[in-house]
């Protein structure tokens, strides 16, 4: 059995039931006028179902046998520090820097400082997830990204 898994499904569930229930109160509103919790909801429901999908497999795992066994050594345990480092000063800075600086830089860090890509198809594809994302939700849902430091284009 792998405990690891049925242990982390099991918060994750958890934190996506909390989630969704706490979406449900903002109010889902309907497709064409999706209210404030609508894509928090939604988002809970795949997460719960992700994490129930991870707790299936760890109870069909064999005993003794861990997926994550071997997998976390310490320049993984460096990796995901930095990782997590790099998503919560996402969280903190895209309000005082923008959207598209922001996404653009965190794209290129994970690519190129994280998983060893060449600069090159990091800052591509950095451009590429940066452009494709304003785009999604600046144009097509009209959200309201943070400018930052790019407030005076006005675009």
């Amino acid at each position: 059995m792998g405990r690891g898994d049925i242990i982390s499904g099991a918060f994750w569930f958890a934190i996506s039931a909390f989630c969704g229930y706490l979406s449900y109160d903002l109010g889902l509103g309907v497709l064409r006028q999706p209210g404030p919790g609508f894509f928090f909801f939604w988002t809970s429901i795949v997460t719960a179902g992700l994490s129930v999908a991870i707790m299936v497999r760890g109870f069909k795992m064999g005993a003794g046998e861990d997926a994550a066994g071997q997998v976390i050594r310490i320049a993984n345990r460096v990796k995901i520090a930095l990782v997590l480092a790099a998503l919560f000063s996402y969280a903190l800075l895209v309000e005082q820097i923008g959207f598209i600086i922001l996404t653009f830089l965190l794209f290129v860090f994970l690519l190129a400082l994280i998983e060893k890509k060449s600069w090159t198809v990091a800052i591509s594809i950095g451009l590429v997830v940066t452009v494709l994302s304003y785009l999604l939700f600046e144009t097509a849902l009209q959200s309201q990204l943070p400018t930052g430091l790019l407030a005076f284009l006005r675009f």
